[in-house]
């Protein structure tokens, strides 16, 4: 995590910087209402369980799996409690919608913010631009999945962690946390790299530490209800989720190998069979759907079998997963039903995303990467999960603001080379 203050060198947004700023943000509020007035119904969607979780919830059950009606991990407690608090509170859709439409067109703020405080300057409305238009998180705002609430709290505390507020920091890692428990894999390398840094650099890291430890605190307080209620449920400290074993053999086995990494890029596989074959495998080992700590290890095993006695077809499987993480295209059913007018959009707007956050990244001056390391970890540690585990392209949406900053300082680099 960030240690040292960066300079104040950023000036202040003038006026006319504000008014494109508004006018940024309404384009972004707009085009979040117009995906969920076109499909309403999407956000009613409950592909991973949050709404039945919630509806337990606020029957008073507890976090109770829906369908299958026993205590459950296997989902992040953060997004079904904020499901749980709009159903009790009387709310429904047009609140959830609400709640969606502000949070990812507050993110497009928070980049603004962030990309000043970076010293990016008027190119700051650049990342906010990116980000307002960008076509995984406006999507993301129809549906009742976590992209938008983490990619938010993500953007949040990088601003803060810039900003040297460690309080806020470990708040809203934690709380990042326990929405994707991805974010453990970015706090834990953030925790180890920076002190090292320092010491490689031979600077203080007595102050560091302290901020570090501050952070971390604040952090595992945070998390701890969740690990501390698995603890007594299940018997084990759980403070990720009970569904990381079937996420890594889901990418992890020969069906999968055999109808997705020997094909062609955006071949779908039909996993139904596969996975209605798991479960006689799992009832004749005698392990019940209610044993979630069971199913997930025995789940994990298998995958790391399969990965250490077929090497080749592993790798050939982390090729497929970085491909997917970042594809300029959708792929899979919910591709098909697109014009392909769109389809060219969407993957003329990420082509010249991606091709500006590498220059971006590449153009960036010696002094200038202690302010930016802590975006590249974020990058990496979440993209390092997603290489072992399944992927897609909606796995890399809480790093479009990050991809967005980085376009966004290729074109300052542009200008600076220009004036030189």
């Amino acid at each position: 995590m960030h240690t040292q203050p960066i300079a104040a060198s950023h000036s202040e947004p003038t006026r006319v910087d504000r008014c494109w700023l508004v006018a940024i943000l309404t384009i972004a509020g707009l085009l979040r209402l117009g995906i969920v007035c076109w499909k309403p119904d999407s956000l009613l969607e409950d592909r991973d369980l949050y709404w039945g979780i919630a509806n337990r919830i606020v029957a008073g059950d507890g976090f109770i799996h829906p369908e299958l009606g026993h205590v459950t991990a296997y989902r992040p407690p953060l997004y079904p409690l904020l499901l749980a608090l709009i159903v009790g509170s009387g709310g429904g859709l047009k609140l959830l919608a609400t709640v969606q439409i502000t949070l990812s067109t507050a993110t497009v703020w928070l980049t603004w913010m962030l990309g000043c405080r970076l010293n990016l300057g008027r190119r700051a409305l650049i990342a906010a631009a990116f980000v307002a238009i960008n076509p995984l998180l406006v999507q993301a705002t129809a549906l009742a999945m976590t992209e938008t609430l983490f990619t938010f709290l993500v953007t949040a505390c990088l601003l803060t962690a810039i900003k040297n507020r460690w309080l806020a920091v470990g708040l809203l890692s934690g709380l990042a946390a326990m929405c994707r428990p991805t974010m453990f894999a970015f706090v834990g390398l953030a925790a180890i790299v920076f002190p090292l840094r320092h010491l490689w650099l031979q600077q203080p890291v007595r102050q560091n530490l302290k901020q570090i430890c501050l952070a971390m605190f604040v952090f595992a307080v945070v998390v701890a209800p969740w690990g501390i209620r698995n603890w007594w449920h299940f018997g084990k400290p759980i403070v990720t989720t009970t569904h990381g074993g079937y996420t890594l053999l889901l990418g992890n086995n020969d069906e999968a190998y055999q109808a997705e990494a020997t094909k062609p890029l955006g071949a779908h596989w039909d996993s139904q069979p596969w996975q209605k074959s798991m479960e006689e495998e799992l009832q004749q080992a005698d392990i019940s759907s209610s044993n979630e700590v069971a199913r997930d290890r025995w789940m994990s095993e298998r995958a790391w079998a399969w990965i250490t006695s077929h090497p080749r077809e592993f790798t050939a499987t982390c090729w497929l997963r970085i491909r997917r993480f970042w594809n300029i295209s959708p792929a899979g059913p919910d591709a098909v039903s697109l014009p392909k007018v769109i389809l060219w959009g969407i993957s003329i707007f990420y082509a010249v995303e991606l091709i500006a956050a590498s220059l971006g990244l590449l153009r960036l001056d010696s002094d200038e990467l202690k302010e930016w390391s802590l975006l590249a970890l974020l990058v990496i540690s979440l993209f390092a999960v997603h290489i072992v585990y399944w992927s897609n392209m909606r796995m890399r949406a809480p790093l479009e603001t990050t991809l967005a900053l980085l376009a966004a300082r290729s074109t300052q680099q542009i200008r600076r080379s220009q004036k030189r």
